[in-house]
């Protein structure tokens, strides 16, 4: 496996954003497809934020993707945000989030980040287990919601 940046493999986009409608669409309804396959093209950037990463199989096929954020829908005053996590279904417990994650942990401490911060309504425990640790817990539109950070370095 390999993780790249999605602004190196843009055709992969429109997945990526399906992707994330249909697994975290229910965060934000009000927000269609269109609206999230635009917001992710704002990540398609190397050296700053909004930025957006990929794992690839040796032979090139789209295993997860990830992105860092400068905020999200929770305490604006925090940043960055570790974002969207997302492998499917029939790839998950191959490590494949764990390192998606851990690249966007590198990428923050790259960018001179000190810490990187995540929200999650049902993985801290796998967050937990790479080093995350939760500062808070909280309501989101009726979401419980686990509030974690990590330290970069």
């Amino acid at each position: 496996m390999k993780i790249g940046y999605l602004a190196d493999h843009p055709e992969h986009l429109e997945t990526i954003a399906a992707w994330q409608h249909a697994e975290f669409g229910y965060l934000t309804p009000a927000m269609a497809l269109q609206d999230r396959a635009d917001r992710l093209r704002l990540s398609l950037q190397k050296n700053a934020l909004p930025m957006a990463f990929i794992a690839l199989s040796e032979d090139g096929a789209l295993l997860g993707s990830a992105g860092i954020l400068a905020t999200t829908v929770t305490h604006a005053h925090l940043t960055p945000w570790l974002s969207s996590v997302y492998v499917p279904d029939e790839l998950r417990g191959r490590g494949i989030a764990s390192a998606l994650s851990l690249h966007a942990v590198g990428k923050a401490a790259a960018l001179g980040f000190d810490r990187l911060y995540l929200f999650t309504p049902r993985s801290e425990a796998l967050y937990a287990r790479i080093g995350w640790v939760t500062f808070d817990r909280i309501d989101h539109n009726g979401v419980a919601l686990m509030l974690m950070e990590r330290l970069t370095a």
